[in-house]
């Protein structure tokens, strides 16, 4: 049915004449219109940025480094907030984008009135609960939105800690100068040169100078636990290896100072040339090293043969005690048949140490490079092999370093006998109890124990008088070269990977949309000038059609308002924003109750 106002009806208005031409204005075209469009390229240009630092690993300068960990609930603040208002410039640009659509569509299509609801409350973005339940749905989904985006926004731009790298040196022991490294005897005033200043005692008289911080090392050389082994560096500068030291990584502590000054500096990584001391130990029922009595009664010799002494030369030396029983002798070729790599230790003990007597072992010394990881704050030293290098400079080519070391041992057993006890002797029974106490409940045999535990004494000793010459070398002889370093500082890098791909995921597609949309609707070309959005526009529009819109309802029995249709038409000849019309076209109602729209020409709408 139509209703139609006769020609010469006068129009009846609620308000003055002035005012109806104040509200004729035209409605304004301007950029306003696309304002929210325009402020999108603030999360856009954003976004990009974020992306790159992520990809680039760029860090926050030292004085944002130190404001953020001052101010920290200050900035998480300030992050959420900016959060908040970059995800509402996304979400209003969508709202915006979907009610220019609308609009133009609004124009050329009959539409129902809850998807004008519908229409209406995606552009807020609101939630309107009179609309069919998928609508509903969408407008809650649209409306918390903003949270959403706002959080991603608050994972990228919040600050995370982080770990930098930089480049620097280090000054590592120098061995093309080993002049200074000889094996100096135990007598007072024959001793290698030596110095004592606040970072510890340094000498090239190591297996005497040091042998307490050796002995104390060696009974630390099996851990009862089974797990990696842990000691102190034989210095003041209070750090610890993690596992073997291998001789390396002497500089921790001791050439380290313009690097432990570096801001924020949490460790550095260094390679070095070092030497693996590989022990092998049997028991050589044949050996011929053992202990002879002396005229004196006091004094003991040790004596005989090693598989690398001149048969010409066999070793010899005088050990002190009350009887033989407490004396535990270990034998170093003092001249051996050749400076090689593979030397060997043999030992003679009395009855006190039945174990320790004929134990043999063969010392391996392979040159390696190894990466040297400094903790400092945790002042901890971790050395590993680096296994992909196929050659290596070898500090000792011939074999000098390699004697002395073992020399050493020589040294040590000799100054560790006293008249009743055997101290040496003690740390390697007590290597071998921790080891026995390790494997408990293994089915290792006796000998297997006592093998091992000895292999794990006597390579705590030789890794550590290497340690002990390295830094004789870099504060004694002060013969030093530089290596370089990577640095790992501590750092604030800008939001975590996750957050900030799905942000500009995000932004990306709301950008792309509204440039692909603008382009298909030529920049919303055809945009009327009525705005369901605005209420003023639908009380207008909706006073023109006085009560048809009313009558109709009445007329087709409508119980449902929401699915009346209208549609949006601009009077001809009208330019002002408030003369256009919304109509309405008749629904029919078939047998299955589905709704067609019936009459689309201007002469089958009516005003509302």
């Amino acid at each position: 049915m139509r209703r139609n106002r006769p020609l010469d009806e006068p129009k009846q208005s609620i308000v003055s004449s002035k005012s109806t031409s104040h509200d004729n204005r035209p409605l304004s075209k301007s950029w306003i219109e696309h304002f929210l469009f325009v402020l999108l390229i603030i999360p856009l240009t954003l976004s990009a940025l974020v992306l790159y630092t992520d990809i680039s690993s760029w860090h926050l300068p030292d004085n944002l480094y130190a404001f953020v960990n001052t101010n920290r609930t200050s900035v998480q603040t300030a992050v959420q907030i900016f959060g908040a208002i970059l995800a509402a410039i996304e979400v209003f640009a969508l709202c915006r984008l979907i009610n220019l659509t609308t609009r133009v569509r609004f124009t050329q299509t009959p539409v129902s009135l809850d998807v004008l609801g519908f229409w209406s409350a995606l552009s807020t973005p609101t939630n309107n609960f009179c609309l069919p339940f998928w609508m509903i749905a969408i407008t809650v989904f649209l409306g918390n939105l903003s949270a959403i985006i706002s959080a991603l926004w608050t994972g990228a731009l919040t600050p995370a800690n982080a770990i930098g790298a930089q480049h620097s040196s280090l000054f590592i022991p120098d061995w093309s100068n080993i002049s200074l490294i000889n094996e100096y005897p135990s007598e007072i005033d024959k001793t290698g040169f030596s110095t004592r200043e606040a970072k510890g005692y340094f000498t090239y008289s190591v297996g005497i100078g040091l042998l307490g911080s050796l002995l104390s090392s060696m009974n630390s050389a099996s851990p009862t636990n089974g797990g990696i082994r842990n000691h102190p560096k034989m210095d003041n500068t209070r750090y610890n290896y993690h596992g073997r030291s291998y001789g390396v990584g002497a500089s921790a502590g001791l050439s380290d100072d313009s690097l432990v000054a570096i801001p924020h500096v949490r460790n550095y990584t260094f390679n070095e040339v070092g030497l693996d001391a590989s022990v092998d130990c049997i028991y050589n029922t044949s050996s011929m090293f053992m202990i002879q009595v002396l005229p004196q009664p006091t004094l003991h010799a040790a004596r005989g043969l090693l598989p690398d002494s001149k048969p010409s030369a066999p070793e010899y030396s005088v050990y002190i005690g009350r009887g033989d029983d407490a004396i535990v002798a270990l034998g170093v070729a003092a001249d051996p048949t050749e400076y090689s790599a593979k030397r060997y230790m043999a030992i003679a003990a009395g009855s006190y140490y039945k174990n320790l007597d004929k134990v043999q072992c063969a010392v391996t010394f392979n040159p390696a490079l190894f990466n040297v990881s400094v903790d400092i704050q945790g002042r901890n030293l971790s050395v590993s092999k680096v296994r992909s290098v196929d050659s290596v400079h070898d500090i000792d080519p011939h074999h000098n370093i390699t004697h002395i070391v073992m020399r050493q041992l020589e040294l040590i057993s000799n100054d560790l006998t006293s008249y009743y006890r055997s101290t040496l002797g003690d740390a390697f029974n007590a290597s071998i109890s921790d080891y026995r106490t390790s494997v408990a409940g293994g089915d290792l045999s006796d000998m297997q124990i006592v093998m091992k535990g000895m292999e794990n004494a006597v390579t705590s000793l030789v890794d550590d008088i290497l340690v002990g010459y390295a830094s004789a070398q870099l504060v004694v002889g002060r013969f030093r070269k530089s290596t370089p370093v990577l640095v790992e500082v501590s750092a604030l890098r800008v939001g975590s990977r996750a957050y900030v791909i799905a942000s500009v995921v995000i932004t990306g597609l709301i950008a792309l949309l509204v440039i692909g949309e603008g382009i298909r609707m030529r920049w919303w070309k055809d945009l009327p000038s009525f705005d369901y959005q605005d209420n003023r526009a639908l009380v207008l529009g909706a006073s023109r059609g006085g009560r048809g819109f009313a009558e109709y309802v009445e007329q087709v029995n409508c119980k449902n308002l929401g699915r009346v249709p209208v549609i949006w038409r601009k009077r001809k000849g009208q330019e002002s924003w408030d003369q256009g019309e919304i109509v309405f076209q008749p629904l029919l109602h078939d047998s299955e109750d589905n709704i067609e729209h019936v009459g689309s020409d201007r002469d089958s709408v009516a005003w509302i």
